[in-house]
């Protein structure tokens, strides 16, 4: 028999709960059944909006995940796979049009061979391997103050039509996408991390808002795999805003709820 920790009911029944839906969502993956579909999301749709721009402006786009964009060894690393299905997006746009991207690499070095790899991967499957060039990946070294001034010395030498920004974001790199804006670029950018989001609200045409970002690396990607994870944490969001919900009107009506949750 499972012995079941006391105050730890709820609890349990919530960890089965996700269990399940992780099962169910997996089980449809690997049977080809249908997943849920994405609304549309506007900062995708202004990716090829803005290759598209850039072409038309002689100005290359720049893509970078931030100074500090990609640790694969903590909480982060959902937010790198986002924004390498981003990345694959963006380069297959360019590799069609012949249009030259630039990409501003993390200072963690130990996932520039990945972020190569997902790039190489987007101009052969979009049939221009020649396109890419090696020299168009810039790295500033482990000192994140290097970064900001690297990116401003690429937006002057070589122009900037169009600047996606998204990724692990710290608050220190907002002046990039001043920069962006000082040159007349057109800026996309987005992190889940809610203590910088208004930093992409205030300098970006389009930004991904919070979550967004994870939803539309997924959708990009075509994984359904990612598709899959995302559905299932949609199941717990409702049930969370579900329980916040009867909470409050068990609350209201003398219920005491806390003790229920509790158990």
């Amino acid at each position: 028999m499972v012995a079941i920790v006391p105050n730890r009911v709820v609890e349990f029944i919530l960890l089965v709960i996700m269990i399940v839906t992780v099962y169910y969502y997996l089980r449809r993956v690997d049977k080809g059944l249908p997943l849920p579909k994405f609304r549309v999301i506007p900062a995708v749709l202004a990716i090829e909006e803005g290759v598209g721009r850039s072409l038309e402006v002689g100005k290359p786009v720049h893509f970078t995940m931030g100074g500090d964009g990609a640790p694969l060894d903590s909480s982060g690393m959902s937010t790198v796979i986002a924004s390498l299905g981003i990345l694959r997006h963006t380069a297959k746009l360019c590799a069609g049009l012949a249009q030259r991207l630039i990409i501003h690499l993390p200072s963690q070095a130990y996932a520039i061979p990945l972020i190569e790899g997902v790039t190489r991967e987007a101009y052969l499957e979009a049939g221009r391997p020649e396109l890419l060039q090696p020299g168009d990946m810039h790295y500033y070294g482990w000192l994140t103050a290097a970064f900001s001034p690297g990116v401003y010395e690429s937006f002057s030498r070589d122009g900037v039509g169009l600047f996606i920004h998204t990724g692990y974001i710290i608050t220190y790199e907002f002046p990039v996408l001043e920069a962006a804006k000082i040159h007349k670029a057109m800026s996309i950018g987005g992190t889940p991390r809610w203590t910088a989001t208004y930093i992409f609200a205030i300098a970006c045409d389009y930004f991904f808002i919070g979550e967004e970002m994870l939803a539309a690396g997924a959708q990009v990607s075509g994984d359904p795999l990612l598709t899959s994870g995302l559905a299932s944490e949609e199941i717990w969001k409702f049930l969370a805003l579900g329980l916040l919900i009867i909470g409050l009107i068990l609350t209201a009506v003398g219920v005491p709820f806390s003790k229920i949750i509790t158990l």
